[in-house]
């Protein structure tokens, strides 16, 4: 085998039954130059052991609790950087099983142009093969409402095209170690403060706003059991840490006069997720308390945003049209 210069980085939280399919199709890859890491957020199952005992050759990194999507592939991130060798960086959810061809894909598309710095796959659902899941998130012609492409349609073989796009979806992604490097803020990648959902999105905006460019790799298939972590959780979680990371990522990145409009728009992570939220009084109060408590250090971020990119914030209302969907 060649050099390692690639990662795999899989999160699992309590996903035991999903592993054997996941780690026998990303060991199975036809790309030969990368190296399985699997970061355990504090599960109460036996996941740590079922891969100690079935998949020597992954590496473990065990948290001793739950530290979120961010944060649990940040821990990984760092740990990864070290090796100076590792050129790129893939997140994978646990509950997916990935095309052979899939890391040799995303690989091939990152290298097509030096200034990508992040590459999407295209989900398809698991049960239901010529499903998709999705094909890319983009920007609903004339707003900031993002939308994941695709979702629930047949696959006929309409977004087999390689395009940029303005999210990569980290359920299953690419990423060039220097770009992860430009962006990383506090020793960040993903911003730990959002826990859970929209932090792969925020990191695509980052990335944008400093030149990088996001690209959709219709080629890069994965098969993807929709919801199977998410529905471990209670939905009043969901749209509690949906709703709060909208917020944050609109103050942190987005000019103020865009703040509101994008607050409006339903976000793409789930069908539900949309700013009817506040028709929960409690989960509105929490999200409302929370971002006044945040404000401060959201606005910190938000000046090392706008210090650092060189994108002019009137050019960000070039996305609109930039990274819209094509009907």
């Amino acid at each position: 085998m060649s050099q390692v210069d690639t990662c795999v980085i899989i999160l699992n939280w309590n996903g035991q039954e999903h592993l054997a399919t996941c780690l026998d199709s990303v060991l199975g890859q036809s790309y030969d130059k990368y190296e399985v890491i699997l970061i355990d957020n504090g599960s109460k199952d036996d996941s740590v052991e079922f891969i100690s005992k079935n998949y020597p050759q992954v590496k473990i990194i065990q948290n001793k609790k739950n530290y979120g999507f961010a944060e649990g592939n940040n821990i990984a991130i760092r740990e990864v950087l070290k090796n100076k060798n590792i050129k790129y960086i893939a997140t994978l959810n646990n509950d997916t099983e990935v095309d052979r061809e899939w890391l040799a894909e995303l690989v091939r598309a990152v290298e097509a142009d030096q200034k990508i710095g992040a590459v999407s796959s295209k989900f398809l659902f698991f049960n239901e093969r010529n499903m998709i899941d999705s094909a890319g998130d983009f920007l609903y012609p004339g707003s900031l409402k993002v939308v994941t492409r695709g979702y629930k349609e047949q696959d006929k073989g309409q977004y087999d095209k390689l395009e940029q796009c303005f999210s990569a979806r980290a359920g299953a992604a690419l990423y060039r170690r220097e770009m992860l490097e430009d962006i990383r803020q506090d020793n960040d990648f993903f911003d730990h403060h959002f826990f859970t959902y929209i932090e792969d999105t925020d990191l695509s905006v980052r990335a944008l706003l400093k030149g990088w460019k996001i690209l959709y790799a219709p080629k890069a298939r994965v098969f993807h059991k929709v919801a199977a972590t998410t529905s471990k959780i209670s939905y009043a979680f969901r749209r509690y840490h949906s709703g709060r990371n909208r917020v944050y990522l609109a103050i942190k990145n987005f000019p103020v006069k865009l703040w509101l409009p994008s607050l409006r728009e339903k976000s793409s992570v789930d069908s539900d997720y949309k700013l009817s939220v506040l028709n929960s009084a409690l989960v509105y109060i929490k999200i409302l308390s929370m971002v006044l408590i945040s404000f401060p250090r959201l606005l910190k971020q938000r000046s090392y945003i706008n210090k650092s990119r060189i994108i002019k914030q009137s050019e960000i209302f070039n996305w609109l049209n930039e990274y819209a969907i094509k009907k």
